[in-house]
């Protein structure tokens, strides 16, 4: 698997490292992703017009 090295805010960090119960801002990042691609998908099988924004987009689309 490739690795990517991100730059994030270190409040954020301890945040998620609280909220996932770990001791390294490494352990709780990827979780933290995981959790919000599966609740994309989630919204997904709903359809854009379900969520209460409009569903994520990618910049890339």
């Amino acid at each position: 698997m490739a690795k990517v090295t991100v730059s994030i805010d270190a409040e954020l960090a301890v945040e998620v490292m609280v909220l996932a119960g770990v001791k390294s801002p490494q352990d709780a990042v990827e979780p933290a992703v995981r959790d919000s691609i599966a609740r994309g998908h989630r919204t997904e099988a709903h359809g854009p017009q379900d969520h209460p924004h409009g569903g994520w987009k990618l910049s890339s689309e």
